[in-house]
């Protein structure tokens, strides 16, 4: 792909200038690359179907998280910024610059002094039930089948909203499923009496088997990665569960109420210090069957993790990849 880059000095320019501005201690490396081209399948559809100048604006509004495979539980890096062009040939691209994490200014929770095993005790009361919340499901077609998804989505107890994600990969070696909810109904357990009202009241313990019976599910795929996705305070979490051993996500089911509070709890405690995160992941872990978390991206794009093995360079691989979805996900509640 460097050959489009080397065919437009515009670009080349555009590069060396973005390359002044990287001096972000977050980040170990920065190097170039071709995130986007008009290059199409064997069908004719664009292999990365995205607008190019909405992904250009998303990126430079945001920086993207950078993963290994699409894998959410994997963090490179960031795309940082990015921008459009176009050769003497009308071949469209766009470039970005990427910031590795492996060889910057990393720590661990424990460094940090964040207390990531402490007991918590479970809500007994949650507050009325969001009458706008929906669950969202989003998926790359080319990993996860329709009637799979279609058998998934049809028991929800309430609003679905599909969205189809764009692995910018040749293949992979997972399923991602992103599944989308608001955060109090991840927090809901047989424990809570007490409710704001009793609108929605029913509604909490139904979402709550809908994600059991989604565990469930997750026996019948091959090598799935779920995300389930929230947010809090500010903050996008996720938990991310791996595989298709049934007995092992429903214990993963049981503990995900626990996880929620510890994940809140954790938020607040970075917040305090002056540390606030923009992004938390959890895992479960197959050995100890408890949550933890993996990794935390605080808005000063530093990186938190539990192992700074995590994000080591040999571990980064020569493909990576950036899930793109075909459109915005819903608003943060």
């Amino acid at each position: 792909m460097s050959s489009l880059i080397d065919k437009v000095p515009a670009a080349q320019a555009w590069l060396e200038d973005a390359f002044k501005r990287c001096s972000d201690e977050a980040y170990g490396s920065f190097v170039s690359a071709v995130l986007w081209t008009a290059q199409k399948d064997s069908t004719g559809e664009l292999i990365v179907p995205v607008d190019p100048i909405e992904l250009v604006r998303k990126i430079n509004t945001s920086p993207f998280i950078l993963l290994n495979n699409h894998d959410p539980g994997k963090p490179a890096g960031q795309v940082l910024e990015s921008a459009y062009f176009e050769s003497e040939e009308a071949e469209c691209f766009v470039v970005a610059v990427l910031g590795y994490y492996a060889g910057g200014d990393a720590s661990t929770f424990e460094e940090l002094g964040l207390e990531i095993n402490e007991e918590i005790s479970l809500p007994t009361n949650l507050p009325t039930f969001p009458s706008d919340c929906c669950i969202v499901v989003a998926t790359d077609p080319r990993e996860v089948d329709e009637e799979w998804l279609g058998r998934v989505t049809s028991s929800a107890p309430i609003a679905v909203e599909r969205v189809e994600l764009s692995h910018n990969a040749a293949e992979s070696a997972q399923e991602l499923i992103i599944v989308g909810l608001a955060f109090v109904a991840l927090v809901w357990n047989p424990f809570v009496k007490s409710f704001a009202s009793e609108a929605g009241k029913d509604t909490y313990r139904l979402v709550n088997s809908w994600i059991k019976k989604l565990c469930e599910e997750l026996s019948d795929r091959m090598n799935p990665v779920l995300d389930i996705h929230t947010h809090q305070k500010g903050c996008q979490v996720s938990f991310l569960l791996r595989g298709n051993d049934r007995s092992m996500h429903f214990k993963a089911h049981e503990e995900l109420s626990g996880a929620a509070m510890k994940a809140a709890e954790l938020i607040d405690r970075m917040k305090s210090r002056g540390t606030p995160a923009q992004q938390l992941v959890y895992e479960f872990d197959k050995e100890t069957l408890r949550w933890f978390p993996s990794y935390a991206i605080l808005f000063n794009n530093k990186i938190i993790t539990s192992n700074t093995a995590l994000i080591a360079l040999e571990q980064i691989p020569r493909g990576l990849s950036l899930g793109i979805s075909r459109k915005d996900m819903p608003p943060k509640r």
